[in-house]
């Protein structure tokens, strides 16, 4: 029996063709295309100079007047949002079960030039909407927006929420375009996608599917207008920015897709196209059209409407996605316009120029991005309702270590450094003199990506995994980063503000936060399922539920989950943070920390000897509510590993937790590392794993003056009594997002 149908209730969209869906899909099907000279005269420094422009009077247009003041990146998502819910009639739901998940390649700079979190625009939106259910940022580049709606449905299936809002955004800006006009990728007119495939135009908007429940959805008189039947994700593992020329990265997504709807090639009838109009890119695509369809690849047509809005980035998947939904609904086939039939060899249908009608149950949206992220979404016309099964459980065990911090690399270095008592807040982990993946990847790497590498080969290695590389196809990888590459972020700003004209390309295909993961990726050879959550420091243990829901779904047997974060400034040698101390300040620190995720019967098939069982996990969005809503609050706990970095959150959490958890022992990492955002997230898990299975913990040695409770209420010693049998981990993005994580002993 299938499971419990997910279905689209509400569209949102706001880009260079249309103010809302109603006007962006009459544009569609009548040829009416949005790309035009960019107004801002700072672009003038640029040969190229056509993009996909949103009105300013459209956004200030619907926006009430509290909601003037946002950044543009902020209202163009307010805008679609609304617009979404306001379709779906969806009134009255429990905002704890409202989530949110947003696709989204750029952080957004503030009025002052500083950037934002990454997580920053979903948290306006969120607060503004009321909505406290789960909420996870997802930064897969190019592939971001439809990469959120598959996300979106498995949060729903796995019980988690009852609405969610999915999609993408991202704004025009200077730096990036002057990145892609350094690449040599943009074209000086309106893109030609498969015909004159001389490059990009880039674009701004953004766009939501509002997805629930078919039941509920119907329970409450809503009109469904497409099922996400399914989804699939996979790398390239080939290159930073250019795509598999073969396509395999591609078809595999989409073969992905298509299995996990249940469906086959032969019931989809027409493609959303990614089109970018590069060179690269189309003829990349067109592979993976011939390989995934065969025969019948000509008869299957596929548009790029980046025809019509230029790429809009981490928008572009939801975008897409809205104009599926429309071409599903209506049986109409969006154009490619500005098509020349005669410049690509015939064998391909791209729906050239007009609008045709379709009749068809089945479409398919797919996206390609730098960093080797493919996506695809299979969408379907729902039907009345249906019965259906609830997921099988599938139990899922964490099988290596491999924390890269300024203790030492590994696992046994670390436990050694926790047993000395030693500590090195602020300081970066020494590479020099190893090398952990081939010299001619491994010398033209950044920081963040070496970090990340070694953390991953050494969780891998600690795991004892030998697998054949056909089965490497099939490993997924969850990168978690809170911030990016500082480093190549900032090389690539110094270089546009002394010319934007001569950008340093190499910094640039490392902006984009997923290309830590793709470097991973491609280092070691994995092109199963592949993702990027951003949501500080938060964002590891939203990267293992969502490496559980993988395993859990059959997409994946093993997932490795690779966080890193770093900062580039000084820190002062006598740097000291203790967390829970009311006399503490909080120490940025640089780490990589990974761990391999793996189905308990996998594991045990091989021989493996787990650390300990991923019993349950959860999160909750907006301020500070205490535990609430939080997983593993009930049974017996042996440990509580918070999420306390030395700042001024670390009080409401000690107190909150030793209120609901009397008796059990409290610690936090943060005091060793420094905070590392994700990486302080990811430590956290892999010391509770640890505590689980060889009863060595993080120990807060310098805390003097709790700032809740007294000095027996933390752990003072490293090692345990006795193995914990059941360990709680927190995290936390201070005002976005909470979780925790429950693990146990076998």
């Amino acid at each position: 029996m299938a499971l419990r149908p997910v279905v689209v209730t509400g569209l949102g969209v706001i880009c260079a063709i249309g103010r809302d869906p109603e006007e962006f899909w009459h544009r569609l099907t009548t040829g009416q295309g949005g790309l035009t000279p960019i107004r801002d005269p700072a672009f003038e420094v640029f040969e190229a100079r056509y993009a996909g422009q949103v009105p300013d009077e459209w956004i200030t247009g619907q926006l009430p007047g509290p909601d003037t003041a946002l950044d543009r990146t902020a209202g163009l998502a307010l805008i679609a949002a609304r617009q979404a819910i306001a379709q779906a009639g969806l009134t009255g739901i429990d905002a704890t079960r409202f989530g949110m998940i947003l696709g989204k390649c750029q952080a957004t700079p503030d009025a002052a030039g500083h950037y934002q979190p990454m997580h920053h625009t979903q948290d306006v939106i969120a607060d503004r909407l009321g909505m406290r259910g789960p909420r996870i940022l997802v930064s897969t580049a190019c592939a971001a927006g439809g990469n959120a709606v598959g996300l979106a449905k498995d949060k729903i299936r796995a019980g988690e929420a009852d609405a969610v809002l999915a999609g993408g955004v991202d704004p025009l800006l200077f730096g990036t375009y002057a990145g892609f006009a350094g690449l040599k990728a943009l074209s000086t007119g309106p893109c030609r996608p498969y015909s004159h495939s001389d490059g990009l135009n880039l674009g701004e908007g953004a766009a939501f599917l509002l997805l629930e429940p078919l039941d509920l959805a119907l329970a409450r008189g809503a009109v469904p207008l497409a099922e996400v039947a399914g989804y699939g994700l996979s790398a390239d593992a080939y290159h930073a920015t250019a795509p598999d020329p073969t396509g395999r990265g591609g078809v595999s997504a989409m073969r992905r897709a298509l299995a996990d709807a249940g469906l086959t090639t032969d019931d989809v009838g027409y493609v959303s196209g990614h089109g970018t109009g590069t060179p690269a890119n189309d003829a990349m695509e067109a592979k993976v059209m011939r390989a995934a369809f065969g025969p019948r690849a000509g008869q299957v047509p596929t548009s790029s409407i980046k025809s019509f809005v230029g790429h809009t980035l981490g928008a572009a998947g939801a975008v897409e996605a809205v104009a599926a939904v429309l071409a599903l609904r209506d049986g109409i086939a969006p154009p490619t316009i500005g098509f020349d039939p005669g410049a690509v060899p015939g064998d391909l249908d791209f729906v050239p120029n007009r609008a045709r009608k379709l009749s068809t149950d089945t479409v398919v949206s797919n996206n390609y991005a730098f960093g080797g992220n493919n996506v695809s979404l299979v969408l379907t016309t729902p039907d009345a309702g249906r019965e259906y099964a609830e997921p099988s459980p599938r139990e899922v065990v964490i099988t290596g270590l491999g924390p890269v911090t300024g203790l030492g690399a590994g696992i046994a270095e670390t436990t050694e450094a926790l047993l000395a008592g030693r500590r090195a807040p602020g300081a970066r982990p020494a590479l020099e003199g190893r090398t952990f993946a081939p010299r001619s990847l491994w010398r033209h790497m950044n920081h963040l990506s070496r970090m990340a590498i070694a953390a991953a080969r050494l969780s891998w290695e600690d795991a004892g995994l030998k697998l054949p590389r056909k089965e490497l196809d099939d490993v997924g990888l969850v990168f978690a980063t809170g911030a990016g590459s500082a480093e190549s972020t900032g090389g690539f700003d110094d270089s546009i503000a002394a010319n934007p004209n001569k950008p340093a390309v190499l910094s640039f295909s490392n902006v984009v936060l997923n290309a830590t993961g793709g470097a991973v990726c491609q280092t070691l050879g994995l092109r199963g399922p592949t993702t990027t959550i951003c949501n500080g420091g938060a964002s590891a243990s939203i990267a293992l539920d969502c490496a559980v829901e993988m395993i859990s779904a059959g997409k994946a047997d093993v997932v490795v989950v690779v966080a890193a974060d770093e900062h580039v400034g000084v820190v002062p040698q006598d740097a000291f943070v203790s967390p829970y101390d009311r006399d503490s300040g909080r120490v940025p620190g640089s780490a990589a920390v990974a761990f391999v995720v793996e189905a308990a019967d996998h594991c045990a098939a091989r021989g493996g000897s787990p650390y300990a069982r991923v019993l349950g996990a959860g999160h909750v969005g907006g301020p500070f509510d205490g535990l609430t809503g939080l997983a593993g609050l009930t049974g017996p706990l042996d440990l509580v590993v918070g999420a306390a970095t030395g700042g001024d959150d670390d009080a409401e959490e000690a107190a909150s937790v030793l209120a609901a958890l009397p008796g059990v022992p409290l610690t936090a990492s943060a005091g060793l590392t420094g905070d590392c955002q994700a990486a302080t997230g990811a430590l956290n898990i892999a010391l509770a794993a640890l505590a689980i299975r060889d009863g060595v913990a993080p120990a807060l040695t310098g805390l003097a003056t709790p700032a809740a409770g007294t000095l027996a209420d933390y752990l003072s010693e490293p090692e345990l009594p006795e193995p914990a049998r059941r360990a709680l981990v927190l995290s936390a993005a201070p005002g976005s997002v909470r979780g925790a994580v429950l693990l146990g002993a076998l």
